[in-house]
């Protein structure tokens, strides 16, 4: 097996290699090829003449560097930013099968991960300023202000990766929440750092609250990453449980706490015990999805 494995990277190299491209291309091209390529789904992307439409849209040109998006424009930015992570996925799987042409296929994976980059671009410099904004605005004793920027810079190329604009937020709101833990992060490093190598006692970290803020911060962002793929059924979940996983943690809106295993199956005519293995079977599911979803932010 691991024979196998070397033969087809060696193949790899080999075309790789007798491709007549710049070198900093080839490289690109192993990087691409070397790990899965994620996207944020979206069900238009299974209609090639809507997407079409909305790949022709030249945003890039219509955005000034430093202005927000209007929400239009950002919706239609996300959409080509997260297509062309789409077809970069579905070239990949192509040379990974050794298919005819495979020049010319790999130089079109090359142009989609072009407009990947170029509508990457234009999203962070549209919102460059929410990060700078944030960092004048912050207080954490002892943090320095380009420590807060270069932290909250690489939470924004995060925030982008994992937005998904299908569910009707502003990116805008999602990327503040996503900076401001990237500040919270950086500040508890330091204060770590700080309390390993003390240099005088400091009243204020002794009433810092940032550990239990930061825990409640991952715990909300879970529930609404779950909240998203039960809605979307990305997991795949069967209807008995969809509603084993809304009753037990009150994911419907217009339920005001979660039930008990109990509760919720007089609910649904069902033992508890029985409604324990639909719950942990749903979570496996859940939690396969979500893993390959969430971006450490």
């Amino acid at each position: 097996m691991n024979n196998g494995v070397q033969g087809r990277k060696n193949r790899l190299h080999d075309r790789l290699e007798r491709l007549k491209i710049p070198a900093s291309d080839k490289q690109t091209l192993k990087e691409l090829l070397a790990e899965p390529i994620r996207y944020i789904p979206h069900d238009a992307f299974r209609r090639p003449k809507f997407m079409k439409g909305i790949m022709s849209q030249d945003i890039i040109d219509r955005a000034q560097p430093g202005q927000a998006l209007s929400a239009e424009d950002e919706k239609v930015l996300f959409m080509q930013y997260n297509y062309a992570q789409y077809k970069m996925g579905q070239i990949r799987r192509k040379l990974l099968r050794y298919t005819s042409d495979w020049g010319k296929i790999a130089r079109e994976l090359l142009r989609w991960n072009q407009k990947r980059l170029e509508c990457r671009s234009q999203i962070v410099t549209a919102n460059m300023g929410l990060v700078l904004a944030m960092a004048k605005r912050s207080d954490f004793a002892g943090v320095e202000f380009t420590d807060l920027v270069s932290e909250g810079s690489m939470a924004l190329l995060r925030a982008t990766d994992k937005f998904d604009c299908s569910r009707g937020f502003k990116f805008s709101t999602y990327a503040c929440r996503a900076i401001f833990k990237g500040f919270s992060r950086t500040a508890k490093q330091s204060y770590r750092h700080r309390s390993q190598f003390p240099a005088q006692w400091d009243a204020a970290l002794e009433k810092s609250d940032q550990t239990e803020r930061i825990r409640e911060e991952q715990h909300n962002d879970w529930v609404d990453e779950v909240r998203a793929i039960v809605d979307r059924n990305l997991a795949d979940l069967t209807g008995i449980e969809q509603s084993v996983v809304s009753l037990r943690f009150s994911l419907d809106a217009q339920q005001t706490a979660p039930l008990t295993l109990k509760q919720v199956g007089d609910k649904l005519g069902l033992t508890k015990e029985r409604i324990r293995q639909i719950q942990n079977k749903a979570l496996a599911k859940l939690r396969a999805v979500a893993q390959e979803r969430m971006v450490s932010v």
